[in-house]
């Protein structure tokens, strides 16, 4: 489908922010709600935090609102007459060429190009006259519409998805209080053993280590980054050199538990499971593999006794705290005191867990097949690359 490039002001009002004197707002809900940035951005609507009694530039209710300085390029709907500060710009679609959503979705799908098109020494920040002369797709308003109702379907879809993988995410640590006890139950309900007893633990490759270009491997690996609270993030996997004699030393497993040092408190002790996502994958020497011996500890409940308040109680008290940074060394983590429930109850924790995802894998799946669907119609329609 090739449909005419137009630029952006044609066929929509462009309004620059601008901040009021800072007497003018406050955050006792007088006046109109007052947006400065992608930090008042929502998932999609913003969120009033301040108000303002004199606002300089307004956007109306249903106005598309762009942060226009660090970051460039993400995008609310105005769901209220607001004041707009200076990094935002509102984008106002005059409806006899452009459908609002039509020039939302362009927008999104041109986000590298807006954050390319960024200037400023110091951060980054677009024109009005570059956000101006941003060239987008117009095809004809019925054709508008049908692209539209297939990618708001396919939003929806994801966002039903994320909104199941969290209801999960909730439910486990609920089950795991139920099924084995919180803080202080689970100290006096089971025996212990130190970590080091119950798994195999390993440091990960150091990143930036000079080798020999004829030994040098390429490798995917693990950054704290990827490591969340009980679940993994691969949208970005990056590569670490390592020798060719240690693949088998830093490789993970199906079934190993990754474990992060620390960093902010919230990052200490965080723990995932790894399930071959990948065919090969290393870790880096912020996380810790932990290989459990499964004959007495299973790693799904592993992991939630690492992620549970006793863990998290276990983890602050012998963490090592400089400026604000809490980590913990190998010694550390290998005496952490597991409870050690019977087998049969980890067995039938961890079937409750497993039944769980595949639930939300197949959502994963049929979610996947649907944005395969709306991606390539984005690439026909909206021309992302022009």
């Amino acid at each position: 489908m090739n449909f005419p490039l137009v630029p952006l002001s044609d066929v929509t009002t462009v309004i620059a922010g601008q901040s009021p004197p800072s007497h003018t707002y406050n955050d006792s809900g007088v006046g109109l709600p007052f947006f400065q940035g992608k930090t008042d951005f929502g998932e999609v609507h913003p969120i009033a935090r301040k108000w303002c009694i004199a606002p300089k530039k307004i956007a109306e209710c249903g106005d598309i609102l762009i942060s226009v300085r660090a970051p460039v390029g993400p995008t609310n709907v105005a769901d209220s007459r607001c004041c707009i500060g200076r990094g935002l710009a509102a984008i106002r679609p005059d409806g006899t060429a452009a459908l609002r959503d039509f020039v939302l979705w362009s927008l999104r799908h041109r986000e590298t190009k807006l954050v390319a098109m960024g200037q400023g020494s110091t951060f980054a920040a677009i024109s009005q006259k570059n956000l101006k002369s941003l060239q987008i797709p117009l095809p004809p308003l019925d054709e508008q519409r049908r692209i539209v109702g297939i990618l708001n379907r396919a939003a929806k879809i994801e966002q039903l998805r994320r909104q199941a993988q969290g209801r999960i995410r909730e439910f486990i640590p609920a089950l795991f209080v139920k099924m084995f006890g919180d803080n202080e139950r689970i100290k006096s309900s089971y025996p212990y053993m130190p970590l080091r007893d119950v798994a195999a633990i390993a440091s990960g490759a150091t990143k930036g280590r000079k080798i020999d270009p004829g030994q040098a491997l390429e490798v995917p690996y693990l950054r704290v980054a990827n490591v969340q609270e009980g679940f993994l993030n691969l949208d970005e996997v990056k590569t670490i050199r390592i020798r060719r004699n240690e693949e088998n030393r830093y490789a993970l497993e199906p079934g190993d538990l990754v474990m992060t040092e620390g960093g902010d408190s919230d990052k200490l002790g965080r723990a995932a499971v790894w399930n071959g996502e990948l065919p090969y994958c290393a870790h880096q020497n912020h996380i810790f593999r932990v290989r459990p011996y499964r004959e007495i500890v299973l790693t799904d409940y592993l992991r939630d006794v690492a992620g549970s308040s006793y863990g998290k109680s276990y983890f602050l008290s012998v963490a090592k705290r400089t400026t604000g940074i809490a980590s913990i060394n190998k010694t550390q983590l290998g005496g952490f005191p597991v409870p050690i429930p019977p087998i049969d109850l980890q067995i039938r924790y961890c079937n409750i867990i497993t039944r769980m995802r595949r639930v939300a894998d197949t959502a994963i799946d049929t979610t996947g097949r649907v944005f395969e669907l709306s991606s390539s119609l984005m690439n026909r329609s909206l021309k992302v690359d022009s």
